[in-house]
């Protein structure tokens, strides 16, 4: 996963206060205890010396953007010196409502919820109709972009001799009904294609979920590969049949984004274990750290497990710096502690690094570890 729409977090100078809290609002009171639960961190938050200014900014924050109003969901707010840096909205609670005043943002929620949550087209098919809708890669109130398209059909076509003069074809100049149809249904998918190919654009997906008559799914298949389209295409129970279908298209498609990311981590995970074995990846905190301050991390992977993190010294001058002790940064005197995972991120984000979440059975882990630029260690 490209760390970059974190780098703005990292411009401010003064210190930064990291909020991730559960907005979900799946009850009468979810109002209140949203509140209740800020009230909590904003005490925490002012007890660690944040000023009066960020901590308003952070409470006008709570529950606005892109926020949903009901269902689980979380929020991530970054603000520093009065001014909100960022919001992000989770796709799931964070485990734990957590708040931190240091002088780097704490992200790992962000990242790892980013990580589960990538960009997709959802289509929605039959010979005649389709439903193209494109969902960012950020959780929002709603999809990026939705068409409605309508194609042709056989009605009102003499289906012996489609068209007029010059259009003839077949034995004799004359077609069959089932060619006519095919042709028509290609012709059909093929602006669909358009379509969808737009819409993968729009939101950069990374994989197209459609679901509906298997007949028109081949052809968009066909359309989409002479495009030189070559986004993965899944097919999903559901598609197009009124709201039933619509809704089991949908909850399809939740559940095979799961497994595409699933088995995304899994192909990095792997990757990382043959890496390993010919000194080309590093496993386990201290390993990583000089990868990361010589910037030679291709990808940084990290356990979102966060009991017991350990505490890394970082430099408010050379970003990619971290360690275990103070005298290995660039001045001992200027060092600052914090969570190792906060650490690691901004190093990751400032040398161009990718992330890829561990997850150890399905579950997240402690495990820490990094596949390298180069080959060897050097």
């Amino acid at each position: 996963m490209d760390l970059g729409f974190l780098r703005p977090l990292y411009e401010s100078d003064a210190p930064v206060a990291s909020v991730h809290l559960d907005t979900s609002r799946g009850t009468r009171d979810a109002d209140k205890e949203i509140e209740l639960r800020w009230r909590h961190l904003r005490e925490e938050l002012a007890s660690l010396g944040t000023d009066e200014a960020t901590l308003n900014v952070l409470e006008e924050a709570i529950g606005e953007g892109d926020s949903r109003a009901f269902g689980a969901h979380g929020q991530s707010l970054f603000a520093s010196d009065g001014q909100l840096l960022a919001a992000h909205t989770l796709t799931e609670p964070p485990r734990q409502d957590r708040a931190t005043w240091l002088p780097i943002p704490d992200v790992l929620p962000v990242a790892v919820d980013r990580g589960r949550h990538l960009p997709y087209v959802l289509v929605a098919l039959d010979r005649v109709n389709a439903h193209v809708t494109a969902y960012p890669a950020a959780p929002s109130r709603g999809p990026a972009a939705e068409h409605d398209l309508t194609g042709r059909n056989l009605h009102g076509i003499d289906v012996m001799s489609r068209g007029g003069p010059g259009n003839l074809g077949g034995y004799n100049g004359r077609f069959t009904s089932k060619q006519v149809a095919q042709d028509m249904w290609r012709e059909n998918t093929a602006k669909v294609a358009e379509h969808v190919r737009d819409a993968v654009a729009e939101v950069g997906a990374e994989v197209i979920f459609v679901g509906g008559d298997a007949e028109a799914i081949a052809y968009l298949r066909d359309n989409l590969a002479e495009r030189r389209l070559d986004t993965p295409i899944l097919v999903v129970a559901g598609g197009r049949g009124g709201p039933d279908a619509e809704e089991r298209l949908h909850e399809a498609a939740a559940e095979a984004l799961r497994e595409f990311v699933e088995q995304g981590q899994e192909h990095v995970a792997a990757e990382y274990q043959r890496k390993l074995a010919h000194d080309q990846a590093v496993s386990g905190t201290e390993p990583t750290l000089p990868m990361l301050s010589e910037a030679r991390g291709r990808t940084l992977l990290v356990g979102a497990e966060r009991d017991r993190e350990p505490q890394l010294w970082g430099s408010p001058n050379e970003p990619v710096l971290v360690g275990v002790h103070s005298n290995d940064m660039d001045d001992p005197n200027t060092a600052f502690r914090a969570p190792a995972s906060a650490l690691m991120l901004r190093s990751a984000v400032m040398s161009d690094s990718g992330f890829t979440e561990l997850r150890e059975g399905g579950e997240p882990s402690t495990d820490i570890g990094a596949i390298l630029r180069y080959a060897g260690r050097g």
